[in-house]
């Protein structure tokens, strides 16, 4: 499962990051967003692979410190999903704000293209005067 939700959460922050740069300016901070979720889930999968380590080590040679037990570094790593999930939620739902709103604008734009192009259609060409 922290497998799956790791590589799920890199693979959605990568994505939000790079469909923030269609915003320009404006997607700056969701994209900042998603790169600190991105790290966040990459110190996640360093965090795992220690522990990995950890667990293979011989288990009569040295006695583990108290906060390397296992149920803190399932703690730690989940704590760190948990905060790399919420950052993923904050940057796609700004994304998602930022897409609605190019969308309106270009729904705008397009409709008032439509409107010049039928008031230009309807009005009769003014003659010359002399």
């Amino acid at each position: 499962m922290g497998g799956a939700q790791w590589i799920v959460g890199t693979t959605l922050a990568l994505v939000i990051a790079r469909r923030s740069r269609l915003y320009a300016g404006a997607g700056a901070a969701p994209r900042r967003i998603a790169w600190l979720a991105l790290l966040v889930f990459i110190i996640a999968g360093v965090a795992v692979l220690v522990s990995l380590i950890a667990e293979q080590r011989d288990q009569s040679s040295l006695q583990l410190p108290r906060y390397a037990t296992m149920s803190w570094r399932v703690r730690t790593v989940q704590v760190l999903s948990l905060i790399g999930w919420l950052l993923t939620v904050v940057a796609a739902l700004w994304n998602g704000v930022l897409g609605v709103a190019l969308r309106r604008r270009t729904a705008i734009q397009e409709l008032k293209r439509r409107t010049d192009r039928v008031r230009d259609y309807r009005t009769p060409p003014s003659s010359p005067r002399a």
